[in-house]
This record gives structure tokens, sequence and C-alpha cells, in this order.
């Protein structure tokens, strides 16, 4: 049996709860490495799991020790968040031990890993559409990087994930007053702001190959169009598809990936904005389209053959998802009631979205709304 081995070392990271299912779904043993308060184990879908300890040194040297090991006992290694592939990529200094470990078969590329400067020189290295941008360091003068990029920009610290670390900034000077604000002003991207529609991707890769994919509009937003979104419209298209290829060849994408685009309707372009190589909420919601990413694990651990004949008229049918937890928290909080009546009356199915399928999942999660709806209400 194909055995993946699934680790995640931050416990506040909700993400991983749903991952063993496509990978259960798909086949697989699934073999969990985290602590017992990770997400990781708030499901009905693994077969074993390896206990380790919430202190980072103890977490590396663990999941280092056991891939020397038994690394041969796993056919897939997938790290599920940010922290984790920005720990392990901290401390894996050889070669074949990062190909078996991090989302990437190309060593030379691991300064993208959860840093969005090291991302940006990627980008530039193999000529990826992207938009304009400059690495900042702290004796530049604003004005001048008004003169070489134009503004409204975009503000990122270089690690941060959920769009925690991204600000807006009009003009130089409103620049400069945020940078101020911050703490580390070395490590910082200033991007050239697009206006346009936000396409939300997530892509399956192998050996730098595509395997399937995903894109969608977004409709809703938890807070703003940089923080996560709750609601989303899937569907296909051509030329978003050839990006892929390109950027999973290039760079040697070999595992999930969660990727932004900025789609420019009067210049018919699509500009990359991030790529982030570990898994999102929204894979696991793919089953509802004609694109699952548990058909493309499957393909991956059995061939082609495994994978069920597309219906090629409903190819490219457009598909409206949401997020139940997320979805109506972001109702609560902005008392959007025409939201709340979606929810309700199972408004394009939506009832098919709420995690029924495993109770310890949905107990967990349900727990997880209840606080933070607790919170909005003080």
């Amino acid at each position: 049996m194909y055995t993946v081995l699934l680790t995640s070392f931050s416990d506040f990271f909700d993400t991983p709860g749903e991952v063993p299912f496509m990978y259960k779904k798909a086949g697989y043993k699934v073999v969990v490495f985290c602590c017992d308060t990770c997400w990781l184990r708030s499901n009905s879908y693994y077969d074993e799991w390896i206990e380790v300890s919430k202190d980072k040194a103890i977490f590396v040297d663990s999941l280092i020790k056991l891939i020397k090991e038994k690394g041969s006992e796993f056919d897939k290694v997938v790290l599920l968040d940010d922290e984790t592939i920005k720990l392990m990529n901290e401390n894996i200094i050889e070669e074949d031990l990062f190909v078996k470990i991090m989302p990437l078969n190309k060593i030379e590329n691991r300064g993208m890993l959860s840093s969005k400067i090291g991302m940006s020189t990627v980008f530039e290295k193999y000529n990826i559409t992207t938009p304009r941008y400059l690495n900042f360091a702290e004796e530049n003068d604003f004005e001048a990087i008004g003169k070489k990029i134009d503004f409204p920009v975009l503000l990122k610290v270089d690690f941060s994930f959920s769009g925690t670390g991204i600000r807006k900034c009009e003009a130089p000077n409103e620049l400069e007053d945020k940078i101020n604000e911050l703490h580390d002003k070395k490590n910082i991207v200033i991007q050239e702001f697009i206006e346009g529609d936000d396409i939300g991707v997530e892509a399956l890769f192998s050996g730098g190959e595509l395997i399937c994919y995903q894109a969608a509009r977004v409709l809703s937003y938890m807070n703003n169009k940089f923080s996560f979104t709750t609601r989303r419209i899937y569907f296909r298209n051509e030329k978003i598809e050839k990006s892929l290829q390109q950027l999973g060849r290039s760079v040697g994408l070999n595992s999930f990936a969660s990727i932004g685009y900025i789609y420019h309707k009067e210049r018919d372009s699509y500009y990359l904005i991030e790529v982030d190589p570990r898994t999102n909420s929204w894979m696991p919601y793919s089953r509802f389209t004609n694109n699952s990413f548990i058909d493309g694990l499957k393909q991956i651990a059995f061939g082609k053959e495994s994978v069920p004949v597309l219906n090629k008229k409903n190819e490219n049918k457009e598909t409206e998802i949401a997020i139940f937890d997320r979805d109506l928290r972001r109702c609560v909080k902005t008392k959007d009631l025409k939201g709340i009546m979606r929810w309700v009356f199972n408004y394009k199915g939506y009832w098919r979205f709420i995690p029924l399928y495993d109770k310890k999942y949905f107990s967990r999660i349900m727990n997880k709304m209840i606080v933070d709806l607790f919170k909005l209400k003080k």
C-alpha cells in the first residue's frame, strides 16, 4: 500500500484537519506525525499516529531521525503548514533528505520556501510573470522607491500567512509610515499593486509536473482582500494551466501548492502573486468539482488508469463552494444576514459543505466556531 507521512508542527492551524481524508479516500496508508493537540489528529482518517514534542528543536530532530532511519517506509512526506516548512528548511542540509521531506525537488530553489523575498528572487530567475517588486533595505530612500515602482504598492513582511503581513500603501510617505511601524525593517518586499480579480488556485505536482488543479474567483473574504477567503467560484482556465505547468517545472514543485494570481482584465493577463507549497483548507472541497485532488493522489500512487474518465461535458462547469465554519463566522462578524440565510435554506446545496462525514472533525470544528463566536460577542 502507498504510504504517506503527514506532519504539522503547529497546533493552532486548522487546515491539516481534513487532509488525511483526501489521502485515505485515495487509497493510501496515512501516518500522522504531530503533537497530541494538532489538528492532524482531529479526524478519523489516519492509520497511525507518531507523537512528537511541541518543542521546535525536538520536532525537527525527531522528524529528521525518523526519515533517516525509516524513510523507506514512506512513499511520500508532506509538510502541511508554513511554520513546519520554515522549520525544516532551516535545518536540512543534505540534498537527498531535502528532496525526501520538502515540497520541492530542486534544492537550489529552497529560498522561496516561507520567504516572500526568496520567492520574488526565484520568480525573477525563471522569468515568471509577476507584478514588479523591490526588496527593501532599511537604508533605502523612499522617494527613490517611487521612481523605481509605481504606487500604490503592497508592503509584505517576509514571513507571514493569511494576509496578516500585507499592507497597501498609496504613496511614498504612507509607505515610510507603515515601514516605521514594523519591528523588522530588513525583510520586506514592496510589490506593485495591480487592480484586478483575485484568483485562488490549488494545485498538485509530482516531480515538477502538474497533476491536477482548480482555480477560483473569490466571493467573500473574512476581513479584507488580504485576509483568507470564505466563499469561492471554481473554474478551469487554459492560461492558468499553462502558467502552472511552467511554474512546476521551473521551480520543481513536488507536492500540493496554494497559489495566488491577479487577473488584469484590460491586459487579459494573470500575474503570479505568491506560491505556498503546502495544503490549504479548500483542497478537500475539490471533491465537489470535476477536478478532485483525491483522483490526483490516486494517479500519483496507482497510475492514470486508477482515475475515472472525466466527463468532458461538465469539465468546465463552474462550482460555488463555501467553507462552513469560516463563512458562518464571517456572516456573524459582519452581520451578513443574507449570508446566514444561504446556510439556513441550503442555497446551491451549501449543506453538503458541512463536514458531517467525520464526527471527530465536526466536533472540533464546532467547538472552535463556538469559541470564536463567543469572542466576537465580547
